[in-house]
């Protein structure tokens, strides 16, 4: 069994080390996002000291913290619709929220991290608005419902030149855009199927960038009513469903996407907002399609917060319109329109500055890095609890199992060691941590021997399945052609021997719950040393099993034996069996009861035959005494005996004393043999069964 263990742990089938990676991975993240959420830790710390411990003293701040002069810098919008050179707000905090997003991912662990959802009705421009804010068409296009799964965008700015994209089903693969778009539309097809269908696990896509800012988005399917293709019945409360599963999240930002053209009462993506955040404190209205409006109306009132006031406030897109997509327009050439068209707008030109792509870019970045360092409290609460469970887990694992066949034959050989010195432990009962709430390991076997093994012999008796009938027969078969002035010895042994031999049977019994307490302690073994190698686990268990089961066999055969010697000679000559006593042992009180009985019963039937006295007066002795005369008469019917004879008279004084007799001797050395065989039973469980398992 060692060298198939030891072979197994070479091949890395017991070995859960991606767990330990991720667990590592995670703990890592933790270790960095506590870092970069320090209050004190300003922009020009985090570039200049990025190995600041939590335990150093920071330097002393500058007059305005890092929020603040980004606040600062707020009010004075960049009119510039190209991406500043230097990186934006918050790129390193942000950078590792979106790292500990896509861990947590991976290990299937849930925490309300900050992010921004896009959410709105089909066709209301969402995909156009995600493209501008990444200055690239690289999102698939079509008619119907193009986005069916949810898609999960980090945006990170880099310095240089290169741009590439990579997606987390495909991790270290690097994509252009055009690639992107392809990916994304297999990969949806891959789960959904061709025909439209729809699915809420989430693409995740990473963008490298100097052109962008820094930003986590998720990019919903917009709300359909209408099913088409493999789309279900209820496809709008699926996507009502999925939606929420995002916007539900306290500690994200919504996008709130609403074509200007339409009205605003109606607003799918506005309803869906307002129930997850009523006071709107964190929405933005995205206002898109301002282009498009009729003559003579615009969307100043929307904006500027008089319709449907929300705290964060309205933005104003103007998209490539479906003629710009056609002729391949490029994104950057239409933010340019974008900026010029808000600039000369005889409405809109006077909040030129706060609106257009470029400003909702810069103002979700703000936002978003704004919003991570309010949630940093719930967060870091919520990353301390995993970290302290993945270092338990760590502390699980142990050391990492070294390739080398000789050191894993030694951490094998380790193993089995602990294995089976807390086996032995735990049924002598020296085990370290003792359960003061429940009888366990070697003290259940004690309960099954002193309390269970009697009361099975009890509740079988001296005198199971023995009636006085069945007595009385046993004591005329034995006499013989006799009749036995005393109690026949062979009446005696021959029930004797037949009630120890039903003593088999509880004692096996006992050994069957003793084997089942050995397994219960294999099984609930402390799992410390075995976790880390489920398949060790599952193996040493099956084999312990199978060991055990073994001794079995050897157990119940000395079991058997010790019944049959027990049963096979009546040794009426024990010290504590003492048949004088027994027999001159007075009556009990049962015994009186049913004496009496039998003679009332007797006197009854004699007085039946007699007639009484009117039976005497009017000669009814003389018709007894002709009745009884009358067999006399035929005496061939009653001369053969029968071909099966049985006793039908009733039972006589001489007849009840010797049944009685029988009684008490029997009931005398059952006792004196229970005993003896229950010492030996246990003997011979201990021996073959419990002390061979341990050794």
């Amino acid at each position: 069994m060692s060298s198939v263990l030891v072979r197994r742990i070479a091949s890395g089938t017991l070995v859960r080390s991606s767990n330990r990676l991720l667990a590592a991975s995670l703990y890592s993240q933790c270790r960095i996002l506590a870092l970069n959420s320090q209050p004190y830790i300003t922009k020009r710390t985090l570039y200049e000291r990025p190995n600041l411990k939590l335990e150093e003293k920071p330097p002393k701040p500058s007059k305005h913290s890092f929020l603040e002069e980004n606040l600062q810098e707020e009010k004075q919008p960049n009119t510039n619709n190209n991406p500043p050179n230097s990186l934006g707000l918050g790129t390193a905090l942000i950078n590792v929220v979106n790292k500990l997003q896509e861990v947590c991912s991976i290990i299937g662990t849930e925490i309300n991290l900050p992010q921004l959802v896009v959410i709105g009705s089909q066709s209301s421009g969402k995909s156009s608005v995600i493209e501008n804010l990444v200055g690239k068409d690289f999102l698939p296009r079509g008619a119907g419902l193009v986005t069916r799964r949810p898609l999960i965008l980090q945006l990170t700015q880099t310095e240089g030149t290169e741009e590439w994209a990579e997606f987390g089903h495909k991790p270290g693969e690097k994509f252009n855009y055009e690639q992107i778009r392809e990916e994304i539309s297999n990969e949806t097809d891959r789960t959904t199927g061709k025909n439209k269908g729809i699915s809420a696990e989430p693409i995740f896509l990473k963008i490298y960038s100097p052109n962008v800012l820094s930003l986590t988005l998720v990019d919903t399917p917009g709300i359909a009513r209408v099913p088409i293709g493999d789309q279900p019945t209820d496809i709008e409360d699926q996507l009502r469903k999925m939606i929420m599963g995002f916007i539900n999240n306290p500690n994200c930002i919504i996008l709130a996407v609403q074509a200007a053209n339409s009205d605003l009462v109606t607003s799918d993506a506005l309803k869906l907002a307002r129930e997850v955040d009523p006071k709107g404190q964190r929405t933005i209205g995205v206002l898109t399609k301002l282009d498009l409006m009729d003559k003579g109306t615009d969307a100043m009132d929307v904006l500027l917060g008089k319709v449907f006031p929300l705290q964060l406030g309205y933005v104003g897109i103007v998209n490539r319109s479906q003629q710009d997509i056609i002729n391949n327009k490029p994104v950057s050439q239409a933010l340019v329109d974008e900026s010029e068209w808000f600039r000369t707008h005889p409405v809109y030109q006077s909040i030129s500055s706060h609106c257009g792509t470029h400003y909702l870019a810069v103002r979700c970045n703000k936002l978003l890095t704004k919003h991570i360092r309010e949630c940093l409290p719930e967060v870091k609460n919520q990353v301390r609890e995993m970290t302290k469970k993945t270092e338990k887990e760590l502390e699980l694992y142990g050391f990492p199992v070294s390739l080398n066949k000789t050191e894993q034959g030694w951490i094998l050989m380790d193993i089995l060691q602990k294995f089976t010195g807390q086996f032995r432990a735990d049924i002598e009962g020296v085990q370290q941590d003792l359960d003061t709430t429940q009888v366990t390991g070697g003290a259940r076997i004690s309960y099954i021997f002193s309390v269970t093994l009697p009361h099975y012999y009890q509740k079988i008796g001296a005198l199971d399945g023995l009636t006085d009938q069945q007595i009385r027969v046993a004591l005329r078969n034995a006499a013989g052609p006799r009749p036995a002035l005393f109690v026949p010895e062979k009446a005696f042994e021959l029930l004797a021997r037949r009630q120890i031999e039903k003593l088999k049977d509880p004692s096996m019994k006992a050994a069957e719950l003793v084997l089942d307490e050995l397994i219960r302690i294999i099984t609930s073994f402390d799992q410390n040393t075995l976790s880390r190698f489920y398949v060790l686990r599952d193996r040493v268990i099956e084999i312990s099993t199978h060991v055990l089961r073994k001794c079995l066999k050897p157990t119940n055969e000395m079991i058997n034996a010790l019944v049959d010697i027990e049963s096979g000679y009546i040794n009426t000559s024990n010290p504590s069996f003492n048949a004088l006593k027994q027999i001159n042992k007075p009556p009990s009180e049962e015994e009186k009861k049913k004496e009496v009985e039998h003679k009332s019963y007797e006197h009854e039937k004699e007085e039946e035959k007699k007639g009484g006295l009117f039976g005497f007066i009017f000669g009814g002795g003389n018709q007894q005494q002709s009745a009884t005369q009358k067999p006399a008469s035929k005496p061939s019917k009653s001369s053969d005996p029968p071909t099966v004879l049985r006793i039908e008279e009733d039972i006589t004084d001489s007849e009840r004393q010797q049944i009685n007799l029988i009684k008490n001797l029997l009931t005398s050395y059952y006792d004196v043999s229970s005993r003896t065989l229950r010492d030996n039973v246990t003997k011979a469980i201990m021996h073959f069964l419990v002390n061979r398992s341990i050794n």
